[in-house]
This record gives C-alpha cells, structure tokens and sequence, in this order.
C-alpha cells in the first residue's frame, strides 16, 4: 500500500507486523528492514500478536501485577495460568489478554 503524502503536523498510526530482531532504549528493530527510533517508551503503543505471554511475564489488568505461571498437567501436558500477588490463581478464561498490559517480558532460555 502507498503511503499517502504526508504534512509536519499530521497525526498517523503505523502498523507494522514484524519479529522483535533486537531492542535497545530509543530503538526497535524489526524484521524485515525496519528500524523505529523513539525517545520516549510512551510515544509507542505495542501489541503482542502470537505467544502472547510465556512463563515468567510479568503483566497488569488493571488492578493487580500477575505472574505468568507454568506447571506440568496430569497426563504430561503444560498448564499455564497468572498468579496474582496474593497467591491466587487467576485462570486464562477468567480475564481478556487484551486487558492485560505487559509491564516485564521474561527472556527466552
């Protein structure tokens, strides 16, 4: 799609479908080709769009920071839940990921 021509002033929202190459403060680069230079964390708005969370991401829904827990199921599956500071189980069908804002991501090991 071309980019409509643009004046200083203008107000746009970019949406990029990419994979996360590398990010550093004030820089995100993505794949493919693309590189968004920022100077404040606030002037970006990002949204997961697969593997939402994986086990350790810390996020909030808006009234308490839960921890995203994992354990081994019975009949050798993985169930995966939020733990909330209280020690309370709070269940993926009990709360929209898209309420939920991500505050740490665990790193892949």
């Amino acid at each position: 799609m071309p980019i409509p021509l643009l004046s200083p002033g203008d107000f746009v929202r970019i949406t990029i479908d990419a994979e996360v190459r590398r990010h550093e403060p004030g820089e995100l680069e993505l794949s493919p080709r693309t590189l968004v230079s920022y100077e404040s964390e606030d002037d970006l708005t990002v949204e997961l769009t697969r593997d939402l969370f994986r086990q350790g991401d810390v996020a909030f829904d808006g009234r308490r920071t839960l921890l995203r827990t994992a354990r081994h199921a019975d009949g050798g599956g993985r169930e995966t839940y939020w733990t909330a500071p209280d020690g309370s189980v709070v269940r993926d069908n009990e709360i929209s990921p898209g309420s939920l804002r991500l505050l740490m991501r665990c790193p892949l090991t």
